[in-house]
């Protein structure tokens, strides 16, 4: 019978394995395998995550805008364009528009999750009920309601009572703008236009009057803003008491940056603007000619009388 010798016997597998890697190289494995698990603890860890934010970050949140509408009387025949919140509110706004005008209405309405609720949604057929006049268009967006395209003295201040009444501590501009004709007691072209009489004023004169007028307009745009469409009424109401037979050109305003043919362009835009408020406004279309102004100097809105 074969012996196992004693040194044999006393030396378990393992250990043997460890004496022909070297203990050492088997220390030096363990203490690599226990500082991997670690690492793969502190990486689950709340601390990790702490040190590392990117494994953490939430999403931006999405920007906002106000809900708008807008609303345009073409001859009895209401065109709406707009953006809601929700599929429900662009339904049971297309239903009151629909009932309020008789079926006379056509349009589109978005949906935008990123809208916000629209405050004027309960009230507005009311208020569209009252938008009676051709030529008229109201927006809205969100506590803000504006006044545009041709409506009367009367009629505007009819549209400013109801918004009052309906909208109570909203902003009301555009043509709600100097109602009742406060804008004359404070404005230099308003006090102008008005001091001219009816059928005795000439051209000279009203053009006088009328290169008193500061219009704004958008920043580096063509868009005249809300807050001019009140001086653009009086200038129209100005040219439709003078002659019959008389014309004006309109020089836009321009210059100030950009290359002069840029500065030109915008004028023409200007110009072009302008005129077509006034046309909105009342004023014989034939009775206006634009003109762009050149070079890159800043130039204001000019009116010139047409011989």
């Amino acid at each position: 019978m074969r012996t196992i010798p004693p040194a044999a016997r006393a030396n378990p597998p393992a250990l043997a394995f460890g004496r022909r890697i070297g203990l050492p190289s088997l220390a030096l494995a363990v203490a690599l395998s226990a500082g991997l698990s670690a690492c793969k603890r502190d990486a689950a860890s709340p601390d990790a995550a702490a040190a590392n934010p990117a494994a953490t970050a939430t999403p931006a949140p999405v920007a906002r805008f106000d809900a708008r509408l807008s609303l345009v009387n073409n001859n009895g025949a209401i065109r709406y364009d707009g953006t809601l919140d929700s599929e429900a509110n662009r339904k049971a706004l297309s239903i009151a528009l629909a009932q309020a005008y008789s079926g006379q209405i056509s349009g589109n309405l978005n949906v935008d999750k990123a809208a916000k609720p629209a405050p004027w949604l309960d009230k507005l057929p009311q208020f569209a009920a009252a938008l009676s006049m051709s030529g008229a268009a109201v927006s809205f967006e969100g506590e803000k309601i504006e006044l545009s395209g041709q409506a009367s003295d009367a009629d505007r201040a009819i549209l400013l009572e109801k918004a009052k009444t309906l909208f109570p501590g909203y902003q009301y501009g555009g043509l709600f703008e100097g109602v009742g004709g406060a804008a004359a007691s404070t404005d230099a072209a308003a006090q102008a236009l008005a001091a001219l009489e009816p059928g005795k004023a000439g051209p000279a004169e009203i053009v006088k009057a009328l290169n008193q007028i500061n219009l704004r307009f958008d920043d580096g745009g063509a868009r005249i803003a809300p807050a001019s469409l009140d001086i653009l009424s009086r200038a129209a109401k100005a040219i439709q008491a003078g002659p019959a037979d008389a014309r004006y050109e309109i020089v836009g305003p321009g210059g100030g940056g950009g290359q002069p043919s840029d500065n030109e362009t915008l004028s023409r835009q200007r110009a072009e603007a302008v005129k077509v408020q006034l046309i909105v406004a009342g004023v014989n279309p034939g009775a206006l000619d634009t003109k762009a102004a050149s070079g890159a100097a800043t130039t204001p809105l000019q009116f010139n009388a047409v011989k």
